[in-house]
């Protein structure tokens, strides 16, 4: 049985994906994406002043037909995974419901994720386990912002429940509509970005100018720029996609397992790990394709305001999976994880950097992150890897940097230096990300003979400096100094669209 045999979606548009060919699932799911861009606009005109409980409503209604439109039978996985975790709201005590949603939600996913390796073709571009993992994160963080607002936790600088957070403090349960509401808003169904349950309800209330703002006389900002840039790169990223995918195609690396190939008996190291770079990059636009039209019909409803800039012009990047420029120009390993599926991030940090003991912390957030992809010996090796030269890096750069700062030729090499360093790192760690099994993907790691892997170990031995030595160089660097949020460093993200 091939994939679109199983697939079983909407067929009206089957002609349209023949004629263009591209599969119809995508062919669907753009279908899909567009029509809720022009729908979000409603929120912003005609329903702008309508009661909470009716943009509830339509926010839930689209969502469920959306999904339906996509998936066919299979959504009503959409709708089984909230009513699991609502009645665990209902009926488990406060003090542990973050805890138990947790476990039941990515136990529902992962029954999903098995099912979809098993039964699945490596045909499939988009699968019900997509939105999904986007549930996982809503209704998880929704318990426990539940479990730490009911159960009346210390509001302190470094906790969960900061004046700055996305979430705040809420004192009941919400209702049933806004509960499936929050969860299947049609807006972030498809692919995200993470909403978090203040920021959703902020939006259905009205609540959307800048919040730092306080005076009744300003207007609200259009986000009609935003949404125009936003959709020029999703365009873009598509386009370039389309030019570069049968130049570069990943599956090129997959001959790596036959000894006889070209690829195994001619292609040098270093042309290896630049064509990996080309094809990741390939592989990367579509995420940028769907991520940034994601957050255009975000921006397009009034989702995703966050204030001004310094020259008093609006910014639309709360709800924001990708800095484009911040991951392919990182100059470290920690910059371009924390530019790659943001709120993903934020949720890893939430619901686990900082719940539980500090010694684990990084290991907490790798594992969380890999089950959450599923199951695929891939995603492993890539978050191993990405654990593995996260440490080490930190070890390095404490040692390194310090030694660059005093002149600003030498910054501009330690700069030039850290930037190709950390391309190299990082398009070493993700091509198992993409190739997913796991012959393909350690025959990759074999023509390096795992050489990075052991580089990092190494690195690892480098023994730690003293906090107030570290601290002392760093003095007029604040934006180089780490943080807890600086840690919660996931290579994540993993939208079902390969």
């Amino acid at each position: 049985m091939t994939y679109h045999d199983y697939y079983d979606g909407s067929r009206i548009f089957l002609f349209l994906s023949i004629r263009i060919g591209l599969p119809l699932d995508v062919v669907n799911f753009l279908i899909a994406q567009v029509a809720a861009l022009g729908l979000a606009r409603l929120f912003r005109k005609p329903l702008r002043s309508a009661s909470p409980e009716f943009r509830h409503s339509v926010c839930l209604i689209i969502g469920l037909l959306m999904g339906y439109f996509c998936f066919g039978r299979q959504a009503i996985h959409l709708s089984v995974l909230p009513m699991l975790t609502y009645t665990l709201l209902k009926s488990v005590s406060p003090r542990s419901v973050g805890n138990v949603s947790l476990a039941v939600a990515m136990i529902y996913l992962s029954c999903l994720h098995v099912h979809r390796q098993i039964y699945h073709t490596d045909d499939f571009t988009l699968d019900i386990t997509g939105p999904l993992m986007v549930i996982t994160q809503r209704v998880t963080s929704l318990a426990y912002l539940l479990q730490d607002s009911l159960t009346v936790k210390a509001v302190t600088s470094k906790g969960r429940l900061t004046a700055t957070d996305s979430q705040i403090k809420i004192e009941k349960i919400p209702s049933p509509l806004e509960y499936f509401a929050f969860t299947l808003a049609f807006q972030t169904l498809m692919c995200g970005p993470v909403v978090f349950y203040s920021d959703y309800m902020k939006f259905i209330e009205g609540a959307r100018v800048d919040e730092f703002e306080q005076r009744k006389e300003v207007a609200e900002p259009s986000p009609r720029q935003a949404v125009f840039y936003k959709v020029g790169g999703s365009v873009a990223a598509a386009v370039l996609y389309l030019t570069l995918a049968k130049k570069y195609p990943l599956t090129v690396l997959e001959e790596l397992t036959d000894p006889t190939s070209e690829v195994s008996r001619s292609w040098s190291a270093l042309y290896l790990l630049w064509y990996a770079y080309l094809s990741t990059l390939v592989v990367r636009c579509k995420y940028y394709h769907a991520w940034l039209l994601s957050e255009a019909i975000c921006n397009n409803c009034g989702m995703g305001f966050n204030g001004y800039d310094h020259d008093g012009t609006p910014k639309w990047d709360k709800m924001s999976n990708i800095d484009i420029f911040g991951f392919e120009f990182a100059q470290n390993f920690r910059t371009a994880v924390s530019s790659w599926n943001k709120n993903t991030n934020a949720w890893l940090r939430d619901v686990a950097y900082e719940r539980g003991g500090a010694a684990w912390r990084t290991a907490r957030v790798y594992a969380l992150s890999a089950v959450w992809h599923g199951f695929y010996p891939g995603y492993y090796l890539t978050f191993f890897a990405g654990g593995l030269f996260t440490i080490a890096s930190r070890k390095v750069r404490g040692v390194a940097r310090p030694m660059f700062l005093d002149s600003p030729p030498k910054k501009l090499f330690y700069d030039s230096l850290t930037f190709i360093t950390t391309r190299v790192a990082m398009t070493y760690a993700t091509v198992p990300f993409v190739l997913l099994h796991l012959t393909p993907s350690l025959a990759f790691y074999g023509k390096f003979y795992y050489s990075l892997h052991f580089i990092a170990l190494g690195a690892m031995l480098i023994p730690e400096k003293p906090r107030s030595m570290q601290q002392q160089p760093q003095m007029h660097h604040s934006k180089e100094t780490s943080t807890p949020n600086d840690t919660t460093e996931t290579l994540n993200g993993k939208l079902k669209v390969t």
